[in-house]
């Protein structure tokens, strides 16, 4: 059985071959693959289409599809992560960057994190200049730390190109829109999580003070 995440059920799952792999025509040298396969969970049992390209044949198509690494999925596997304690419209579109990032749509992720780091700027009230000003103003009021206004930065500068129709000939690396995905995490887990994760680890300790304070009034 091929090992995959499902694209319906997000699950990590094997999937059983159900029809004999198909050999599809090329328009240059090679050889690709296609067959259907099932989702092993019991919640899902959906179908899928594997298919891979090879530079050579498979002399035993059934045997070693199911083993190839370099299967490609549809419907394929999307990647959209809860952000608890952000704002319900930052951790939305944060969730749609990662959404994005996981089929590829690597300029979409990119504009989305921009959109994130200027949307969490707004949120503190900083309205007013660019979004490098936003930056450097929330690095300002202690916000983000001097890497991450660095790394904010280079979200900004990955999402102008986008935002202003700069796409160039080349397409952008998936390295790159990975980092600059990355860099958003980072920039919500400073401003919002990490803060309200202190928060709470005060407030547990707090409780646990009160409780033992009144347990020996009670003694």
């Amino acid at each position: 059985m091929a090992t995959t995440t499902c694209g319906w059920c997000g699950a990590r799952t094997h999937m059983a071959l159900c029809t004999e792999p198909m050999q599809l025509p090329t328009a240059g040298q090679g050889y690709l693959y296609t067959a259907t396969f099932q989702c092993s969970s019991e919640e899902c049992e959906r179908l899928s289409i594997g298919t891979v390209w090879r530079p050579t044949s498979y002399s035993s198509p059934k045997a070693e599809m199911v083993k190839d690494s370099s299967l490609q999925w549809e419907p394929k596997s999307i990647r959209s992560p809860n952000f608890e304690n952000v704002p319900k419209q930052i951790a939305d579109t944060a969730s749609e960057a990662h959404a994005c990032l996981s089929i590829s749509a690597h300029r979409g992720a990119v504009a989305l994190a921009r959109a994130v780091v200027e949307a969490t700027a707004k949120d503190h009230g900083i309205t007013k200049g660019s979004l490098v000003a936003k930056i450097d103003e929330m690095h300002k009021q202690n916000l983000i730390r001097d890497i991450t206004r660095e790394l904010a930065h280079e979200i900004r500068e990955g999402g102008n190109e986008i935002a202003h129709g700069d796409l160039a000939d080349e397409p952008m690396p998936a390295e790159d829109a990975e980092a600059i995905v990355a860099f958003m995490d980072e920039t919500l887990q400073e401003v919002y999580q990490g803060p309200a994760r202190m928060l709470a680890l005060q407030k547990s300790r707090l409780d646990r003070e009160r409780r033992n304070a009144e347990k020996k009034q009670g003694s």
